[in-house]
Formats: C-alpha cells, structure tokens, sequence
C-alpha cells in the first residue's frame, strides 16, 4: 500500500518527490520492515525527527503538499 501510495503522490505532484516525503518515508520504513533493505536510520536516508510520518486520511488529501508550496511563494 506504501508504494502504490507514494508513487501515486508522485504522479500527482509532476514527480517531485520533495512533496511526497510521507509517502517516501512511510514507503522505506515499510521495505525495512520487510526486510527488503537494510535497516538504516532514517536521518542517514534525509530524514530528520522533524519529518513526522502521519497517515492520511484520504486519498485526495495528496494535493493538499501542492497548496503548502503556493503559500511559501
């Protein structure tokens, strides 16, 4: 679900990633989990504490990344 989430964010977005972290983060936790990769702290992936992984309410929440970027401008 993890994947099929974050590449949907990602097709949604124009592919960029940087609007999608949840999405990655929750998405390498998960391989780690499976151990379908190395367990890594996630700081040494580009994660800090500050990147909280919360899961979304909704699927259309995933343009909800694009509206925060339109404020920074």
């Amino acid at each position: 679900m993890e994947k099929k989430d974050y590449l949907t964010c990602l097709k949604s977005t124009g592919a960029q990633s940087e609007k999608c972290r949840m999405f990655s983060k929750k998405y390498l936790e998960c391989r780690m989990e499976r151990n379908l990769m190395a367990k890594q702290d996630m700081s040494e992936l580009g994660f800090s504490n500050a990147d909280v992984v919360a899961t979304p309410p909704e699927k259309d929440k995933l343009e909800s990344p694009a509206s925060d970027s339109k404020e920074e401008k």
